[in-house]
């Protein structure tokens, strides 16, 4: 564990570039949504009273009145999305099955009637799966830098590693999709069970395990996958392999067999994904994002927190390739 945390972000200091490429992308697609909207808020705000009161405050009479008039993309931005409250409503859309593209939502939580027909408008949606894409493209270019040791990359040696293995990590995602979709699909009927006991139990500790624990079986399980789809990448490009269903077989093997050194790595970045949220929270509370300096102030914060998972992504990818390659 100790030697992929290391070599993984070493690695990663050795190529810093990286870290802006993942993030101009982030922003270009983000901006494809947020340019309309900010669009549509100055007309709707512009020689407006609520204009100097939302800059200071925050108008909950306007917004509600102006949310309700709104449709497509619109509607789903909610002061609930602000601050870490992001990574709440993402960690629930996902274990709901509406992440990505809403390919699970069908026959699995909906099924439990606790999920809503529709969770995230179609524009949002489809703009996922279009980062998606885009990031299965980027990374064959990424491990083909972080096998290296020595590091260093140009943007044309970036482009053609991706052009040339996204054919084949795109299988391998669509792999991972069909074991997600199987995940999903034995969950089913235990979430149903779980809601169930939940329900009907008498100490309030103990619906609430019942239905903590079902997610938190649900998240190990799609994290399990994401973990094994991770290696099978890396397999792919650092063997050269073709067949997305062999370079599957390997991660599992290797995963099987370098058992603690995989999951200790995997869960020591994902817990400090988990304190960088913590921190940004705590952070986040100590002001009130009142006015554009302390708005300025919120946006270092936010994006701070961006480049920080940016890092944490990256690191844990080249961690994954510099152990493969010391115990192929």
């Amino acid at each position: 564990m100790g030697y992929a945390l290391k070599e993984g972000f070493a690695r990663m200091r050795r190529s810093p570039g990286l870290v802006f490429v993942v993030f101009v992308t982030n922003v270009l697609l983000a901006a494809l949504l947020a340019l309309p909207l900010k669009d549509r808020l100055r007309a709707d705000l512009e020689n407006r009273e609520a204009a100097g009161a939302n800059l200071y405050g925050f108008d909950t009479a306007w917004f509600g009145a102006w949310h309700d008039a709104q449709s497509g993309p619109a509607r789903e931005f909610v002061p609930e999305i602000l601050g870490a409250g992001f990574a709440f409503r993402n960690l629930d859309l996902l274990l709901k099955g509406h992440l990505p593209a809403g390919l699970f939502a069908r026959g699995t939580e909906r099924e439990s009637e606790y999920a809503p027909a529709s969770a995230l408008d179609s524009t949002i949606l489809g703009l996922g799966v279009l980062y998606l894409l885009l990031q299965t493209f980027l990374a064959g270019g990424f491990i083909g830098v972080f096998r290296a040791p020595q590091g260093g990359w140009t943007l044309r040696g970036l482009l053609h590693g991706s052009g040339f293995y996204f054919g084949r990590l795109f299988r391998v995602a669509l792999v991972a999709l069909l074991l997600a979709w199987l995940v999903f699909l034995m969950n089913a009927p235990f979430a149903r069970f779980a809601d169930r006991q939940a329900r009907e139990s008498v100490a309030e500790t103990t619906a609430l395990a019942w239905s903590v624990g079902r997610h938190a079986l649900l998240l190990v399980a799609l994290l399990l996958v994401q973990l094994v789809s991770s290696y099978a990448k890396v397999i792919v490009v650092v063997e050269e392999r073709s067949s997305a269903i062999l370079a599957w077989v390997s991660a599992a093997g290797f995963c099987l067999r370098h058992l603690r050194q995989v999951l200790g790595h995997y869960v020591a970045v994902v817990l400090l994904g988990a304190a960088a949220l913590w921190l940004f929270l705590g952070a986040d509370g100590l002001f009130s994002t009142t006015g554009y300096k302390t708005q300025l102030l919120a946006l270092v914060l936010m994006q701070g927190l961006v480049l920080v998972r940016i890092v944490l992504r990256l690191g844990l990818l080249a961690g994954q390739t510099a152990l493969y390659r010391r115990n192929p």
